[in-house]
């Protein structure tokens, strides 16, 4: 089984949405939470479980005018007013479930007209039975957390 789900943090605001495949093959995002950036990861593993849980195929294809009005509810949820503000300083990572892992893919922002791109080798796979780790690893992904896991050389003098 493949789940999706999209991660956004944008305003001070982390947004955590199920994605789904409509009948014609296109992707759509929908019903988005958000949360404050301390958000616990207990909390976060929670959403992203609900997330991904709530992911489908063959949903039906909205029309036009649900098109145009489909990333409303995400800048609702930015508590921003326009497309525009939300991706000023928007970061994203994608959430594909198949089978018993996880991969959490993070993108770069190109902007207003160009939106975003895949970093590509740069995504992580974790097991989605540890949904705690999976939501730390996002919230690193993210710039939320410090990525302990990363060791550093001393610096020499």
């Amino acid at each position: 089984m493949h789940q999706s789900a999209v991660a956004y943090f944008t305003n001070g605001r982390l947004i955590l949405a199920p994605v789904s495949r409509t009948a014609s093959g296109d992707t759509i995002a929908t019903d988005p939470k958000w949360f404050g950036k301390s958000a616990k990861k207990a909390v976060v593993a929670h959403a992203l479980s609900e997330a991904l849980n709530a992911s489908r195929t063959d949903v039906a294809d909205p029309t036009a005018d649900q098109w145009k009005r489909q990333f409303i509810p995400f800048q609702d949820a930015a508590a921003v007013k326009n497309f525009k503000t939300f991706m000023r300083d928007a970061l994203r990572v994608d959430i594909e479930r198949t089978g018993d892992t996880a991969t959490l893919t993070p993108f770069d922002n190109l902007g207003v007209k160009n939106g975003f791109e895949a970093r590509e080798g740069e995504g992580r796979t974790v097991a989605i039975d540890d949904l705690e780790a999976a939501a730390g690893t996002l919230l690193i992904l993210l710039g939320l957390r410090p990525d302990t896991g990363v060791v550093t050389a001393p610096v020499a003098d």
